[in-house]
Order: C-alpha cells, then sequence, then structure tokens
C-alpha cells in the first residue's frame, strides 16, 4: 500500500529563526510530537519533543532567545505519497527516526509517523520493534540489539514452521520450508509486484529477501496444479498430498496475514489459486 493515505490538509510548520518556544506551545497546543521548520518552501530540519527536552531544557538553553535552526535535526529523510508502507518502514529502522515527512514535486504535503504504521498493523510486529530497539541502541553497544533482533526473528520463523508443520502432519522443519518455499513462491510470483510486496511486508522478515528476489509477476502460467505438481516432485508425495499441502498453506498464512490483505490476495487471483483460502474462510465459519 502507499502513503497517501497519510496526506495532511493541515500541518505544523515553523521557520528556522522562530524561537524555540514556539515549537514547545504548538506541540502542546496541537497535541503533536514534532513540528517540521521550512524556509523558502523547502524542508529545512525536524524538531520533536524529545528535541526540545534534550537539546533546549538539558543543555539549559534560553527557549525565548535559541532560534530553532540551533536545536532541529537536519537534514531530513523524506519519502513520497507514493512510496510504500515497506519504504517508511525501511528508512526508520536505517535512520533510528519515527517520523517521514512526505514530499510531492517539491512541496510538503503529509507526514507518517512510526505510531500511525502501529494502528495501522502496516507490517508485522518484530519489524515495528526494531524500529524501536534500533533507537534504544542508539548511542549504546549495538552488537546486544542486533543479537536480540536476529533472535526475535528467527523465532518468528520457527514459529509460522511449527504452525504449518501441526497443520500439514508434516515430520520436519525441513519439509515445511520446502513446502512455503513452492506454494508462497508461487502465490508471490503469481501477483502483481505492489500486490506481493504487501503480502511479503505481512510475512516474517526471515522470508522476505528470497520472496523479493524472486521475478516479477503475474505469472499467468501458474495455476494450482503446477504448484501441486512442484510439492509432488519436490517432496516425492502423492498429488492428493500436495493438495493438502497446499491448502494446510492456506490456513497458515490467513491466520498470520490481516483479514484485509488476503482479500487483496484473492482479488488478483484465478479461481483455483483464490479457493486456497476460500476453503480456509468456509472452515472458519
Amino acid at each position: 500500500m502507499s502513503l497517501r493515505e497519510y496526506r495532511r490538509p493541515r500541518l505544523v510548520v515553523l521557520n528556522p529563526r522562530s524561537p524555540v518556544v514556539d515549537a514547545a506551545r504548538a506541540v502542546e497546543h496541537n497535541n503533536i510530537g514534532a513540528v517540521l521548520v521550512q524556509a523558502e518552501g523547502e524542508i529545512r530540519g525536524i524538531v520533536t519533543d524529545r528535541d526540545l527536552a534534550i537539546r533546549v531544557v538539558g543543555r539549559g538553553r534560553d527557549s525565548q532567545t535559541t532560534e530553532l535552526a540551533d536545536v532541529m535535526t537536519a537534514p531530513v529523510a523524506v519519502l513520497s505519497p507514493a512510496d510504500s508502507h515497506q519504504d517508511a518502514i525501511r528508512l526508520m529502522q536505517e535512520r533510528n527516526i519515527r517520523r517521514v515527512p512526505l514530499v510531492e514535486e517539491g512541496r510538503l504535503v503529509g507526514i507518517v509517523t512510526f505510531d500511525d504504521l502501529l494502528l495501522d498493523e502496516a507490517a508485522p510486529l518484530e519489524e515495528l520493534a526494531a524500529i524501536v530497539e534500533a533507537q534504544i541502541g542508539e548511542g549504546g553497544p549495538a552488537a546486544p540489539v542486533k543479537a536480540r533482533r536476529a533472535a526475535r526473528t528467527e523465532a518468528t520463523y520457527r514459529r509460522l514452521l511449527h504452525q504449518l508443520r501441526a497443520q500439514a502432519a508434516l515430520e520436519t522443519a525441513a519439509e515445511a520450508e520446502t513446502v512455503l518455499e513452492v506454494v508462497l513462491g508461487s502465490l508471490v510470483r503469481r501477483l502483481t509486484p505492489d500486490e506481493a510486496k504487501d503480502l511479503i511486508a505481512q510475512l516474517p522478515s526471515r522470508m522476505q529477501p528470497a520472496l523479493l528476489a524472486l521475478p516479477p509477476g503475474p505469472d499467468k502460467g501458474i495455476s494450482r496444479q503446477t504448484i501441486e505438481a512442484a510439492l509432488v516432485e519436490r517432496l516425492h508425495v502423492d498429488p492428493a498430498r500436495a493438495a493438502q499441502l497446499v491448502a494446510a498453506v492456506g490456513v497458515t498464512i490467513t491466520q498470520r496475514v490481516s483479514r484485509g490483505q488476503i482479500q487483496d490476495v484473492r482479488a488478483q487471483l484465478p479461481d483455483d489459486l483464490r479457493s486456497i483460502f476460500e476453503d480456509v474462510r468456509s472452515a472458519a465459519a
């Protein structure tokens, strides 16, 4: 999904020469966490409530005489409304930030925040948690943070494998990995690139690089029959068992991915592939 929903008709914008007290009042009166700083139609910086606490109060500066230019964070990382939720999450992780202004044709048109992404369930919780961990770790040892993140990423992936093994009565995690690779890889290639990215964004991050590296779709040669045939070949099972494995993936993924995303995926699939998730809906009813 794009970031167009975060366009704002009204934004709090101040001049770099404005005193810090103006930003503090704007934060309080508008119940926001940051103000944007702009001059001559260009974004020059951003001042957060944390900046006010640390760079002004913490350093004993006079809020009446200190200018925003002296305490703002600059330059500012920005995105376009046409960019995706995943682009925003990636930028927040890379830059250790929680807010990204949206610029269109050189004009400030909105802002997307970490809280927005969290409330809109725009990504798996482990990805959003990584943004917070990156900020907690800033200024301290990075290795423990990275280690915890890697451990959590692996644990999330292993839970998915365990869930599929139980659903499909598979004996080993390796078999579950093969089933996911075949079925999800085929479904991703059957979708348009944008829809594929949206689906991948809700899957465990451990799986995402391999799925994103697949050739872009939609590959209309992919059908439920071709997926089941691939499982027969890879796992040396009979066609009936292959059909069961495909259905098990449908159940597992439906339990992991938002209902809206499943509906979007179903809308792009032909009837034979749509039935993978249709069977799930009927079973749940």
